[in-house]
């Protein structure tokens, strides 16, 4: 069985690392984030969403997500990339 929803969830991460620190190594210092849901909006207005609202060098992370049959959240990334995660 198929089904399609006209009305998308979108979760979208902001990420910002704080002001550096001449005494850490860039790549040592860790990040944080907001997290907004958004909708009443399509997949290209969310993504330009993301980008105008980052903070100055920073990276976003757009899922768009549905509720299982148990009620369970799925969130599929479509767009961005989380820098916390380590690409194996």
């Amino acid at each position: 069985m198929t089904s399609e929803d006209d009305h998308p969830v979108f979760r979208v991460y902001l990420w910002s690392q704080p002001f550096p620190n001449v005494h850490v190594p860039p790549e040592r210092v860790g990040w944080w984030n907001y997290s907004y849901e958004l909708t009443g909006c399509d997949v290209h207005q969310a993504i330009a969403w993301a980008q105008d609202n980052l903070a100055e060098a920073g990276q976003y992370t757009l899922y768009v997500c549905y509720r299982r049959e148990g009620g369970d959240l799925t969130a599929i990334r479509i767009a961005g990339k989380d820098p916390t995660q380590i690409d194996a």
